[in-house]
């Protein structure tokens, strides 16, 4: 259940939302998506209402606003190539013609710093990290302007995490804005510019991230802080 959200994530920039499981911040993510069309308010991109589920949709907004789910071992079909599951993408959002799709998928191969000789590929074939990579780049064949990563790196080993982090990081250099997902405050010290953390439905802290980080006001977020492993 989520109650009284309001927030804006600005072009360019990365929002981190930030909780425990069962703070609602995946409900809060698949709202935005439209992946959970009953809830009550209105979710605008750039100024326009969205309407809630993802099937009422237009063509423009399946395109700019991308959603990248958590785990990379599920997320992509295991009967289709790597190319044939981002060229999907790329159909099912209305993008450019046939005879233009691998190019495409070369082009978003290349992106997230994978060979394009990968496309023929099966996900069995790939590392949890290049399946994720893979994930991105189904996203990024659309050329959003918005991409919501829900716990992207939560699946993966600390070396792997860190690549993927990277990746993000690269990517917003562009036009491209970002909402990650996570439970890990000491994930977001790398990637995000502001912060929202959540308990129980609610937004009970939002700031800076330098600023939520270093001097957290709220004693949940204080609490999640001090979960966090310093590594020296």
């Amino acid at each position: 259940m989520l109650h009284d959200i309001s927030f804006r994530v600005e072009p360019g920039t990365c929002t981190a939302l930030v909780g425990e499981s069962g703070s609602g911040k995946s409900t809060l993510s698949r709202c935005l998506i439209g992946l959970h069309g009953s809830f009550d308010g209105e979710v605008r991109f750039n100024g326009t209402p969205v309407p809630p589920t993802i099937r009422q949709r237009s063509g423009w907004m399946h395109r700019d606003m991308q959603y990248v789910f958590q785990n990379p071992y599920g997320s992509l079909h295991p009967r289709r190539t790597v190319g044939d599951s981002i060229a999907a993408a790329l159909r099912i959002a209305g993008g450019r013609r046939n005879g233009s799709v691998r190019d495409a998928v070369r082009d978003a191969l290349e992106q997230v710093a994978m060979p394009p000789q990968l496309a023929d590929r099966f996900p069995s074939e790939l590392s949890g990290g290049e399946r994720q990579r893979v994930a991105i780049a189904r996203a990024l064949v659309c050329k959003p302007s918005l991409l919501i990563c829900d716990e992207v790196t939560s699946a993966l080993d600390v070396s792997v995490q860190a690549s993927i982090l990277e990746l993000l990081h690269d990517l917003m250099r562009g036009d491209l804005s970002l909402l990650f997902v996570t439970h890990d405050l000491g994930v977001v010290r790398t990637i995000a510019d502001r912060v929202i953390v959540l308990n129980e439905g609610r937004i009970v802290e939002e700031g800076a991230a330098a600023d939520v980080i270093g001097a957290p006001q709220h004693t949940y977020t204080r609490s999640l802080l001090d979960r966090v492993l310093e590594v020296a």
